[in-house]
């Protein structure tokens, strides 16, 4: 039932994008991608986020912590899956250059090494990317700013950078249009500045790829 829920999350997010971009009259202008050449072969790419800015909604905080405070508005989840460890956000995504691109859903789900991490990246102009990492902590970040001095209810400043790939890197596993036929990794980090007494975060989010054709 859970794998039900999080398929159909993921095929109507895909599908109102869809029908945004296959919409009669409806031209998304093609944004230059910003991608690098890797020293050992294949293409780099980085797409951002900048919380609190540009995250537009996610499920109740309880369900990630710190990671899922401040949405614009909280999704509520079915009865059945309130217990289960889920955690599901949406974002805007810009490019390196800080030019906002696509929109992104992150999804979570599981505990220990079973958990796993998966990232939409969808861009009208360009396609989508579909990317899976395994083994998250979900408490990962919270702990990382408590031990450099963080508490609840109380506003904090300083530099925290915390790696969710665990092994180094996670797996591009799918695209459509410019990104179909890609393979290779992507790392996601977390650069956090600030959170404030009602626990918002400041900061960005890094998912860096590294690909190449088959």
């Amino acid at each position: 039932m859970k794998i039900v829920f999080l398929l159909a999350l993921l095929i109507g997010f895909a599908g109102t994008l869809a029908g945004a971009h296959f919409a009669p009259g409806l031209k998304h202008p093609r944004l230059p991608s910003q991608t690098t050449v890797v020293a050992n072969g294949g293409r780099g790419e980085q797409f951002l986020i900048r919380l609190p800015a540009d995250r537009i909604a996610a499920t109740d905080g309880e369900a990630g912590g710190l990671r899922s405070k401040g949405a614009g508005g909280v999704m509520p989840m079915p009865a059945q899956f309130v217990a289960e460890p889920v955690l599901v956000e949406h974002f805007k995504v810009r490019d390196s250059a800080g030019a906002v691109i696509g929109i992104a859903a992150r999804h979570w789900n599981g505990t220990g090494e079973a958990a796993t991490t998966t990232w939409s990246v969808l861009i009208p102009s360009r396609g989508a990317l579909v990317m899976s990492a395994r083994g998250e902590d979900r408490a990962a970040l919270d702990s990382a700013l408590r031990a450099r001095g963080y508490s609840a209810g109380k506003d904090w400043a300083g530099d925290v950078r915390v790696p969710m790939t665990r092994d180094a890197a996670g797996v591009v596993a799918a695209g459509t249009g410019e990104f179909e036929s890609l393979v290779g990794t992507y790392t996601e980090t977390w650069s956090v500045a600030a959170v404030d007494a009602d626990g918002k975060i400041s900061g960005t989010i890094a998912l860096s790829t590294v690909t190449s054709r088959l």
